[in-house]
């Protein structure tokens, strides 16, 4: 890197990782599975903790430096015995090549290496051809059975090392417990959804079809407008009564007591730790049945009612903490419902502090879901109240400003927004 060899007077000891992942194209990726590189920034006799650090998760340690004294041998000698493959890269000044090469072959018996351990960059050696020379001792390193260190192994080397892990701290650990007493619940995502997470089924899908067709009346034929809407609004008030009637299952306490009673570095955390339970298990569970997706797909002749149910298995099986505030504002709007049409009187409402948790989570910076989805229905009541909360938390005094663009897909929605505010919103197909 040009001009890198700076003082570094605040990034001495940091680590920086960059991650490689192959896209699966064999001609065109460097290597054939994924590959961290942690680069420690500074001089490792200033930081031989992190150093140390390094040599214990890493599968091999890249050394660069212009030469090697004495001092700089016997914090290297230190490092006989160790396990990780050590290579040299050596940026040679010719002043101080030939003590560099006799403290080099001292070292070749003490940590065992080779030729190919040992990378020369002269002067006029061409750049282009020394990242092939590197990128090839990296591609040899995974050939050779590498570490596969997951990042709670590190953490628990970090800790024999006496490095503070951050998740180690008291709050962390409180939080963590009650986002593991629901997701150590989850195996099959599908049928936990099915059973804990009830009001975000079939009901649901049928009710955002009735309130839907409130607004379009496409399906009116000759019945009499306004007895059409009162049949609607009927089934509309029977979907609501039907959800009502269910308790919230332990899973939603659980979560209810985690965003409503942790205080606030504790709640950061819980969602946190609860996206980082969730995510794995949902992408477990999404692969498999993206497997037999493709082997239905390479077999023409399959019963595409199969493809439909594979596709609808698919929707199911993804789940994240949107899920579970979705459960919360259907309860809210069930219950509302109930409320404006006599059914159930106002001294009875059990989720009137619903939309205000949700304003608290909004002013921490967590997004609020509009639209969800799955049904692509939006729960009018929980949204409207729960920005009400909002603002009367901010004191009445400030205005949300919401900008919509829509568009077809790549037809330049987020230049537009990137150019007007000087920013870089995150695109994606769909």
């Amino acid at each position: 890197m040009e001009s890198g060899n700076i003082p570094r007077e605040i990034a001495g000891g940091l680590l920086e990782i960059s991650w490689y992942f192959p896209a699966g194209r064999e001609n065109l990726d460097l290597f054939p599975e994924p590959v961290v590189v942690a680069n420690l920034r500074g001089d490792i006799e200033l930081h031989w903790l992190q150093f140390s650090f390094l040599t214990e998760v890493s599968s091999a340690v890249f050394i660069l430096t212009e030469s090697i004294s004495e001092r700089e041998y016997t914090l290297l000698s230190s490092l006989q015995g160790s396990a990780t493959k050590y290579y040299f890269i050596f940026n040679n000044q010719a002043g101080k090549a030939k003590q560099t090469l006799e403290f080099l072959k001292k070292l070749t018996s003490m940590l065992k290496l080779n030729k190919s351990h040992v990378l020369w960059k002269g002067g006029t050696t061409n750049k282009a051809q020394f990242v092939k020379v590197l990128q090839s001792a990296v591609a040899a390193i995974m050939k050779s059975s590498p570490k596969r260190v997951s990042i709670e192994a590190m953490a628990e080397t970090a800790r024999q090392l006496g490095i503070q892990v951050d998740e180690d701290n008291k709050e962390c650990q409180t939080a963590n417990t009650y986002a593991k007493e629901i997701t150590a619940q989850i195996k099959d995502v599908a049928k936990y959804k099915r059973e804990k997470l009830r009001l975000q089924g079939e009901t649901w899908r049928n009710l955002a079809e009735v309130d839907k067709e409130l607004c379009r009346m496409r399906k009116q034929g000759d019945t009499p407008l306004e007895n059409y809407k009162s049949q609607l609004k009927k089934k509309l008030m029977d979907l609501c009564a039907q959800q009502n009637k269910h308790d919230l299952t332990d899973g939603l306490i659980t979560f209810i007591t985690g965003i409503e009673h942790l205080h606030h570095r504790e709640k950061h955390y819980f969602l946190k730790w609860m996206k980082f339970g969730l995510d794995p298990i949902a992408r477990e569970n999404l692969s498999k049945l993206w497997d037999q997706y493709k082997e239905k797909c390479k077999n023409s002749k399959d019963d595409p009612k199969m493809f439909a149910e594979l596709d609808k298995l698919i929707s199911a099986s993804s789940l994240g903490v949107e899920h579970f505030m979705r459960e919360l504002g259907q309860f809210y709007e069930a219950e509302c419902s109930m409320v404006k049409e006599g059914k159930m009187a106002e001294s009875q409402r059990q989720f009137t502090h619903l939309p205000s948790i949700a304003a608290d989570l909004m002013l921490k910076g967590f997004p609020m879901e509009i639209i969800d989805g799955d049904i692509s229905n939006i729960p009018l009541q929980w949204v409207t109240d729960v920005l009400s909360q909002l603002d009367a938390k901010l004191g009445g005094k400030y205005r949300m400003l919401v900008l919509t663009v829509l568009g077809v897909q790549s037809t330049g929605k987020s230049t537009l927004l990137n150019t007007m505010f000087g920013l870089q919103f995150a695109a994606s197909s769909g």
